[in-house]
C-alpha cells in the first residue's frame, strides 16, 4: 500500500510539474501551441527564435539607386559598412562607394593602408580595392603617417584618383612620380603642406596632367623661382581654379605669368613675400592676356600698401566675383577714372559684369573704418556695376553693428529691390535659367548682404 502511495505521488507530481512548464511556455509565447503532434528538432531555426521566412529580394538597380542617396549622407561611411555586412549582393554594390569617398582620420589610416598595399611591393600582392579609390584626403593626418607611405598610396590608387589633398607632414617630392601618372586627376591640394617644395619638380610633375581643373599651391615658404627657367613651365592645359599662397615671390610673379588660357578663378593668399609692384605686375598681365577669369580674391598680402588694389576692378571688366581685404583698398576701387596701373581700355563701370563683391580683413588694425554700406550704395545709385546684387562683409568691419546697421539696411533694401526686378524681368543670374528652374528659384538666395566670419 505504501508502495501505491508512493507511485502515485511521484505521477502526480511529475504531471504538475509537466502541466505547469507547458502553462508557462503557452504564457510566453501565446502565438504557438503549447502541445505539438511532433518533437522539435535542435538543428530546426523554431528553436532558436529564428525567422522561417527569407528576406526580401531587391534588384540590383534599386539597391544601387538606394545607396547613391545613402553616400552622400554625413554618415555615409559608417552606413555604407553596414549595407556590406547585410548580403553578398549588397556587400557587391556597396563596396564601391565605400571606398570611393573614404573619410581618413588618424585611427582608421593604418588598416586603411593595410587594405590598400598589402605588400609594400606592388607585383607581389595587389589590392583590387585601390582601384576604387576617386578620392583621397589626408587632411586630417598630421603625424599619422611617413614620406614614403603616402607615396605607396598614391602610387596604389593613381589609376583611379579624381581629388587628392596632401597631409602636412608627410608629402615630400617622392609623391610627385605617382602624381604625375594620375592622368584622371581633376583636384590636387597642396596648401596644407608644411615643408618647401622644389618648384622645377612640381612642374614637372604636373606637366602631364591633361584633366587637372583645380590647383592649390603649399603655403610653404622658400620655394622661390631663381632657379627655375620660365620657359620651362607648363601649367596643366585644364587649369580653372589657381590657388597661389606660400614663398611666391618677385621671381615667380614676374617670370611665370603665362597662365593657362582657360584660368577662371584665381586666389592669391598668405603671400608673405609678394611684394605690390610685383602683384601689379601680374594682374596687369593676366588684364592684357584677355584670361576669361570670373573669380578674383586677393587677401594677407602683408607687403601691400593701403590703396595698392584700387584698380582692381578697371583691370578685370569681365569679373563676377571680387573678394578682396579692404587692408589694401579706398573706395577709389569705384572710381572708373582710376587708372594708376595704366591699363589699355578705359574702364566703363556702367557695363561692369561684377555680381558679388567680399570685403574681408587680413587683420590688420585701423581698417574697420575703411569703408562703409553708403559707398557701396551710392555707386549703385550712380548706375555702375548693373549686375552687382551680393555683398558680403567680414564680421570684424562691423556693418552690423552700431549706427552702420541702417546704412546696411538700406543697402540691403536696394540689392533686393534690383533682385526683384531681375527675378521679375527674368533677367541677370536668372536669365540662363529655365523656366522650371525660374519658377522654383529664391531670389533671396541672390540678392542681399551677407556677414562672414
Amino acid at each position: 500500500m505504501a508502495l501505491d502511495q508512493q507511485r502515485n505521488w511521484t505521477i502526480s507530481m511529475a504531471e504538475s510539474l509537466q502541466a505547469t512548464k507547458d502553462k508557462t511556455a503557452a504564457a510566453a509565447k501565446p502565438h504557438e501551441q503549447s502541445t505539438a503532434s511532433f518533437p522539435i528538432r535542435d538543428d530546426d531555426p523554431k528553436s532558436h527564435g529564428y525567422h522561417s521566412t527569407e528576406p526580401a529580394y531587391l534588384p540590383d538597380e534599386l539597391v544601387l539607386e538606394i545607396l547613391s542617396y545613402v553616400s552622400h549622407t554625413p554618415e555615409a561611411q559608417k552606413s555604407l559598412h553596414t549595407c556590406c555586412l547585410l548580403s553578398r549582393q549588397w556587400y557587391t554594390a556597396a563596396l564601391p562607394y565605400l571606398y570611393a569617398y573614404p573619410k581618413i582620420y588618424g585611427k582608421n589610416y593604418d588598416p586603411f593602408v593595410r587594405t590598400l598595399c598589402p605588400s609594400i611591393n606592388l607585383r607581389v600582392k595587389d589590392s583590387p580595392l585601390a582601384s576604387l579609390v576617386k578620392v583621397l584626403n589626408l587632411g586630417l593626418l598630421v603625424h599619422h603617417s611617413s614620406k614614403s607611405v603616402t607615396a605607396r598610396v598614391l602610387r596604389r590608387t593613381e589609376a583611379s584618383l579624381e581629388e587628392f589633398v596632401a597631409p602636412q607632414a608627410s608629402f615630400a617630392i617622392n609623391s610627385f612620380a605617382a602624381l604625375s601618372k594620375s592622368h584622371n586627376l581633376r583636384s590636387l591640394d597642396l596648401s596644407l603642406v608644411s615643408e618647401a617644395q622644389p618648384l622645377d619638380k612640381l612642374f614637372s610633375s604636373l606637366r602631364s596632367l591633361k584633366h587637372l581643373e583645380r590647383l592649390r599651391f603649399p603655403r610653404s615658404s622658400g620655394f622661390g623661382a631663381k632657379t627655375v627657367d620660365p620657359d620651362s613651365i607648363i601649367w596643366p592645359p585644364a587649369l580653372k581654379d589657381l590657388y597661389l599662397s606660400g614663398g611666391i615671390d618677385a621671381n615667380f610673379l614676374y617670370g611665370i605669368v603665362h597662365f593657362p588660357p582657360s584660368l577662371e578663378r584665381l586666389t592669391i593668399e598668405h603671400c608673405p613675400q609678394a611684394k605690390s609692384h610685383a602683384i601689379r605686375a601680374l594682374l596687369t598681365t593676366l588684364s592684357r592676356a584677355r584670361l576669361p577669369l570670373k573669380s578674383l580674391s586677393l587677401s594677407h598680402l602683408p607687403r601691400l600698401g593701403i590703396s595698392s588694389l584700387d584698380p582692381v576692378l578697371g583691370l578685370f571688366p569681365d569679373l563676377e566675383e571680387l573678394s578682396v581685404s579692404v587692408d589694401y583698398i579706398t573706395p577709389a576701387i569705384f572710381n572708373p577714372d582710376f587708372q594708376e596701373w595704366q591699363s589699355e581700355d578705359t574702364p566703363n563701370f556702367t557695363n561692369h559684369k561684377l555680381r558679388t563683391l567680399a570685403f574681408t580683413n587680413s587683420g590688420n588694425p585701423g581698417v574697420d573704418d575703411k569703408f562703409s554700406p553708403i559707398d557701396v550704395l551710392l555707386t549703385l545709385d550712380e548706375g555702375s556695376f548693373p549686375n552687382l546684387r551680393k555683398v558680403r562683409i567680414a564680421r570684424s568691419l562691423g556693418w552690423e553693428r552700431g549706427e552702420t546697421r541702417d546704412e546696411t539696411e538700406a543697402l540691403i533694401d536696394r540689392l533686393v529691390e534690383l533682385g526683384t526686378k531681375d527675378y521679375e524681368e527674368k533677367t541677370g543670374v536668372f536669365a540662363g535659367m529655365s523656366t522650371h528652374q525660374w519658377r522654383n528659384a529664391n531670389w533671396k538666395d541672390w540678392a542681399g548682404v551677407w556677414i562672414i566670419d
